[in-house]
């Protein structure tokens, strides 16, 4: 008698295997697809620290608060929302809140030198 096909033992092993790379493979998925909407944050403080560095260079301080309307700038960012503070004339820190995932409420900070930092896990 021919027989065709798999034994229990043999598919529940297959299971076991694709639960072991299923296992491994996701959150590593989810950590690059967090990674890439990192480059969005990192983008719009680009466009924000090039705002205020022309800015600067035509009024000799920097714009806080009303930045939107001052710098001409329209991000429509859709992970992150941006905000900037003036602590001095002569500095500026903008932020990048992350609005929403699981990560939701972490930030990225650049200061007037470009200085990357803040409480995101991917920040560095």
């Amino acid at each position: 008698m021919n027989n065709k096909g798999f034994t229990l033992v043999e598919v529940l092993v297959v299971v076991i295997i694709i639960g072991i790379l299923a296992s491994i493979g996701i959150p590593q998925f989810a950590d690059s697809i967090e990674k890439a909407k990192g480059a969005e944050a990192r983008s719009g403080l680009g466009h924000i620290q090039t705002g205020e560095k022309i800015y600067f260079a035509e009024r000799e301080y920097y714009v806080g608060s009303t930045w939107a309307d001052d710098l001409d700038i329209s991000l429509s960012q859709r992970y992150w929302t941006f905000t900037i503070t003036t602590p001095s004339s002569t500095a500026f820190i903008a932020t990048a809140t992350r609005s929403g995932g699981t990560r939701v409420g972490q930030t990225i900070w650049m200061d007037q030198a470009g200085t990357l930092s803040g409480d995101w896990e991917f920040v560095y």
